[in-house]
């Protein structure tokens, strides 16, 4: 299925045009370099991604984890993969007006067209997102999803919000639990400027949900592998 198929309608995903993905990628590409950024990657081969739509599940604690989530991915499938951003944190705010609504709206379609953002609503039902991104995982698409719905401030993982449990067992997609770790060191919240430093990035084992289990088990298991990812 390639990227842009007539099955996915162009508001579910930002399409925008090609070159806004191809300054993304340079973009990381140079920034890695003049930052001296190295990245440590383990178990997110393009093979991880050949059975069919996955959700990549994530960690969140920086506005980096969805740059080096797309960066470490296989062009093939980064080609074909949607991340789910919060409408609210990236749209213009309704007390916007002139020039700050005109600059914000910018920055909102940079940023949907380079990282093919599929805005929604927040909360545990995701408002519209879960028949939005059941479309795209229908299409063949893959999507990055962080469980926790925000960045963590202390770390720590947070409370998993339903949203993953729901699409995993509506769309039968299998969910990769990934870990991210330094990107809050390299870009921490409310930070202005980026650092440089190590980053990892270490995905577990492809997850679905059983038929025996509740969402909120579900979300229990992933939770632990994402824990048993990270630093020990």
């Amino acid at each position: 299925m390639k990227p842009g198929h007539s099955s996915v309608p162009p508001e579910l995903v930002g399409v925008g045009p090609a070159i806004l993905r191809w300054i993304g990628n340079r973009e990381s590409s140079l920034v890695r370099a003049l930052w001296q950024i190295t990245i440590e990657v383990h178990g997110l081969d393009a093979d991880v991604f050949s059975s069919g739509p996955t959700i990549i599940a994530a960690n969140h604690r920086s506005l980096l984890d969805t740059v080096v989530l797309r960066y470490v991915l296989d062009p093939r499938v980064r080609a074909l993969t949607a991340t789910v951003g919060a409408r609210d944190f990236f749209a213009p705010a309704p007390t916007d007006r002139g020039m700050r609504r005109l600059l914000r709206s910018a920055l909102c379609a940079y940023i949907v067209g380079t990282y093919r953002v599929c805005l929604i609503g927040r909360g545990d039902d995701m408002g519209d997102g879960v028949g939005r991104i059941t479309a795209l995982l229908a299409a063949g698409w893959h999507v990055i999803l962080f469980p926790e719905g925000t960045r963590s401030r202390s770390g720590a993982l947070g409370r998993f919000r339903s949203g993953v449990a729901h699409l995993a067992r509506s769309s039968s997609a299998r969910v990769v639990p990934v870990w991210l770790g330094g990107t809050d060191q390299l870009l921490p919240v409310g930070a202005r400027w980026l650092h440089g430093g190590h980053l990892t990035v270490r995905a577990g084992a492809p997850m679905t949900v059983r038929t025996d289990e509740t969402n909120g088990e579900f979300l229990d298991r992933l939770k632990a592998s994402m824990v048993a990812l990270g630093p020990s």
